[in-house]
């Protein structure tokens, strides 16, 4: 087969754990897959938290198509220096900031450059990992303020941008999936049930699975990674 006749999906975030696994499974079922990270040795290097890396993404499609498919990886929970907060007093903006820049910034600029290259006649889907706990109706615990703020504003943008790009064409999809705890850098520090924490691979299946079995009427949802709709 062509390249040109195959099907084509852009992951952003494709370093890390589930952006590999999901470029390998896309791959193994006969994808064209274009991989987007910070990091070299990627189809397109570019950090998308900046906002000149809409222009580097459209730059990068000028003479190509828009891709079918779009995932969006990008995320941030913790650093060397910053954990999640477990009380109010413990809430740096200087981090909040940062969060804001990796789990919203990334997506939101990923976004605006799809905009500029789709074409209305040819629809496509997108789909932002997010997180169980940037949603509003079901935090009953508290804390994490940096990481529930940043992914509840990321939950509200994908939510608006489904309507928007709905009504350029009626078949395009946007929308949530909340991956599951997946064994990566992000949650290796936290002492995850063996029976909670999925694998890389796993966790790339259940995603593609629920791509795969949700049609037009997936556009403005958050889904769970077995399929279930989640609270927003």
């Amino acid at each position: 087969m062509q390249t040109d006749l195959k099907k084509k999906v852009l992951i952003a975030g494709s370093k890390g754990a589930i952006g590999r696994a999901l470029s390998l499974k896309y791959e193994e079922m006969g994808w064209q897959v274009l991989r987007l990270s910070r990091s070299e040795n990627s189809d397109l290097t570019v950090n998308l938290s900046e906002d000149s890396s809409v222009a580097v993404v459209v730059d990068f499609f000028t003479g190509k198509t828009c891709p079918d498919l779009i995932i969006n990886c990008c995320g941030l929970l913790h650093d060397s220096q910053n954990m999640p907060e477990k009380q109010l007093d413990e809430l740096n903006t200087n981090w909040l900031q940062k969060s804001f820049q990796v789990n919203l910034n990334t997506h939101v600029n990923l976004a605006k450059a799809v905009d500029k290259v789709a074409d209305s006649s040819k629809s496509f889907t997108w789909v932002s990992l997010s997180a169980m706990i940037g949603s509003i109706t079901d935090n009953r615990l508290g804390g994490w303020y940096s990481y529930r703020i940043s992914k509840a504003s990321l939950n509200m943008f994908i939510k608006t941008l489904s309507i928007e790009w709905k009504r350029k064409n009626k078949q395009n999809r946007a929308f949530v999936i909340h991956p599951g705890t997946t064994k990566s850098t992000m949650s290796s520090p936290f002492n995850v049930r063996k029976d909670k924490l999925y694998e890389p691979g796993l966790t790339a299946e259940r995603i593609i699975s629920v791509i795969e079995s949700t049609e037009t009427e997936a556009n403005g949802q958050f889904y769970n990674w077995n399929g279930a709709n989640l609270l927003w």
